[in-house]
């Protein structure tokens, strides 16, 4: 299966034409494949990129008192970096392969590439992802809450 129908079975994909698919595929950017364990991404790194999954999974950790945490489990459709890419400060967080990974980085000089009806579908979707992560960061909270009371 190519990228292009690779990308439109993804639901940031969903309000795309064809053609914009099509041309997303098609711009110089950077498809990067991982092998489990590898890490893709590491804490304190200074380079602003956001990552499109678009096969496999990753997991985000942190560690802590020398205990590695997981923070989220991400996979197909799913976007990590947005915290580095829109503040400019280094990465907060580890992120490893958790299989075999097919990802596109999408930096500045990608974004200056695609055209602002692209731009603003792709705004639009990390608006709505990043709702759902806190609707979920909500949830979680008031379980741990729950718990504490109880």
């Amino acid at each position: 299966m190519g990228i292009p129908e690779m990308l439109a079975e993804l639901p940031m994909f969903e309000h795309f034409t064809e053609e914009e698919i099509e041309a997303f595929a098609h711009i110089n950017h950077s498809l990067q494949k991982f092998s489990k364990g590898e890490i893709v991404l590491a804490k304190g790194e200074d380079f602003p990129s956001l990552y499109l999954m678009i096969e496999g999974t990753v997991l985000i950790t942190r560690t802590a008192n020398n205990i590695k945490i997981r923070l989220a489990k991400l996979g197909p459709g799913e976007i990590f970096g947005e915290m580095s890419f829109f503040s400019k400060k280094p990465r907060s967080s580890d992120v490893v392969a958790n299989g075999d990974v097919t990802l596109i980085k999408m930096d500045s000089d990608f974004f200056d590439k695609v055209n602002h009806e692209v731009r603003d579908k792709i705004k639009n979707y990390f608006i709505e992802l990043l709702i759902a992560r806190l609707d979920s960061m909500n949830e979680q909270i008031m379980k741990i809450s729950k718990l504490m009371h109880t």
